[in-house]
């Protein structure tokens, strides 16, 4: 065995961990891993029930146990066994699911993918966890990944590395109030969502997110674009509306918060110009523009959606996480913090810092545009939305839509009950999908489309359809007393 004080040295050009990372002997044994949790990951392939009776019964007793110990039901009885084949998930009982809500839109790119893997793997040269006293190469790495792809008209110039999206979100909001002083409130659209912290609870447009909690005033809603009324018709609702906060509480206004494309408000979006009519009254108050993306990222077939929407030169602050595997906050020189505001011990960790370049790298390679992979299935999945609400669900489906990678669909009268019998169905027939909107409740997906080809789309669909089918049938049934 090598003595470690007579180790060989790093050439003067190189660091210990770059001669580890390029060296033959880490080379192999992280080919070979791959090679072998490739291998592996095959199997998953393909929805299938659990593969023994012996593995059901083992993992239904698994479920209840930690949901007795979590104090609460899950929403599914869906517990991974931790390998994935694309946009299948293999469950802790054999099963194999079409995964298309990802974590909530994590896992664009899929499970077990070969190039997040290998980033994760060669992570095992850094300490686990990185903080913001001592960053590591890593984080340096993301940022610049991020900044460097922002139009060339954004102002956008500075940012922050953190853990989750709310998190991402608190130090928007820390550093808007900080420029705004002493202005502290914001206007927000209703339905958005923020986050869960205390002080995101409180501009998410949900009661029932902040039950027993307290409230400080600090957040005014406005409407947001409404289809039925037209561009012109929500314009006079929304800027009505905006004026009113303004006049009633001149000076007290710090940021204008919004969800280019809303997500738990059921993927509702608008057309540029009602973005930019409202921007503009809002300036001119001397409002920020705080564009929340921390679902959008990535998703809407451009790296950020102000991008698709041709907003950059109006945000001042923009959130993003999910896809991205961390969270991160960037900012005009304006808004650029004082030492001391932001802070705090962790960045992430280095697996999932060297995760996130590398999706933003993989996004690079043909995903944006209008000729896009993200476009392309997108038109996919709308074909044939399209054709099952014309056909087959005539009349089931009140409403569907679709903004690049974010598809949602209204099956039957979208009540919640019925919504969460269609997810449960859709379950058992192999689909995990969940739910978005406040009235009326949609099925969400955030499907991995940068593991899906148009077949997967199909099947998919097929599925979905049949699932809305059966409630239905089951409930006429039911109605008729049969």
């Amino acid at each position: 065995m090598q003595n470690p004080q007579h180790a060989p040295t790093a050439p003067a050009t190189m660091t210990e961990a770059s001669r580890l990372l390029g060296s033959d002997e880490f080379t192999r044994a992280r080919d070979q891993l791959l090679q072998v949790v490739e291998a592996a990951s095959r199997g998953v392939a393909g929805v299938r029930g659990p593969r023994s009776d012996v593995l059901a019964q083992s993992y239904r007793e698994a479920l209840r146990q930690f949901q007795k110990d979590r104090g609460r039901d899950l929403f599914f009885p869906f517990m991974a066994s931790g390998i994935g084949h694309g946009p299948w998930v293999e469950l802790a009982d054999g099963s194999v699911k079409y995964d298309m809500i990802t974590g909530i839109g994590i896992n664009f790119f899929g499970h077990t993918h070969p190039e997040l893997m290998r980033a994760a793997i060669d992570a095992s040269a850094a300490d686990i966890y990185q903080g913001n006293l001592e960053p590591g190469v890593e984080v340096a790495e993301l940022l610049r990944a991020l900044l460097s792809r922002v139009d060339s008209g954004s102002r956008l110039r500075n940012g922050w590395i953190t853990t989750c999206g709310t998190m991402a979100n608190e130090i928007a909001l820390k550093i808007i109030r900080q420029k705004k002083t002493p202005a502290t409130r914001v206007i927000a659209f209703r339905d958005c969502f923020a986050g869960r912290s205390t002080a995101m609870q409180e501009i998410t447009d949900n009661p029932k997110y902040r039950e027993g909690q307290p409230l400080y005033g600090e957040t005014a809603y406005i409407p947001f674009y409404m289809p039925k009324l037209g561009l012109q018709g929500s314009l006079d609702l929304t800027l009505c509306a905006l004026e009113d906060h303004l006049q009633r509480y001149p000076g007290k206004f710090a940021a204008l918060m919004l969800e280019i494309v809303q997500g738990e408000g059921g993927f509702n979006s608008a057309p540029r110009e009602f973005y930019t009519r409202v921007f503009e009254v809002a300036k001119r108050a001397g409002l920020a523009i705080w564009a929340d993306e921390i679902q959008t990222f990535g998703r809407t077939g451009e790296l950020f959606a102000f991008q698709k929407f041709g907003l950059g030169d109006w945000v001042d602050v923009v959130t993003a996480a999910k896809m991205l595997h961390a969270s991160a906050v960037l900012f005009t020189e304006e808004f650029n913090p004082k030492p001391g505001l932001v802070a705090g011990t962790f960045t992430g960790t280095s697996a999932s810092l060297r995760v996130s370049k590398r999706v933003i790298e993989l996004l690079d390679q043909g995903y944006y545009g209008a000729d896009g992979r993200i476009e392309r299935l997108s038109a996919r999945f709308a074909s044939n939305l399209e054709r099952i609400s014309g056909g087959s669900c005539r009349g089931l489906i009140g409403d569907w839509r679709n903004v690049g990678g974010m598809i949602a669909v209204q099956p039957l009268s979208g009540t919640l009950e019925e919504v969460k019998a269609v997810l449960m169905r859709l379950f058992d027939l192999g689909v995990v999908a969940f739910y978005c909107g406040h009235g009326p409740i949609l099925i969400r997906m955030l499907p991995p489309l940068g593991a899906m080809n148009e077949g997967h789309v199909d099947e998919v669909c097929a599925l979905l359809e049949r699932a809305i089918l059966d409630v239905a049938a089951a409930r006429s049934s039911k109605g008729t007393g049969a």
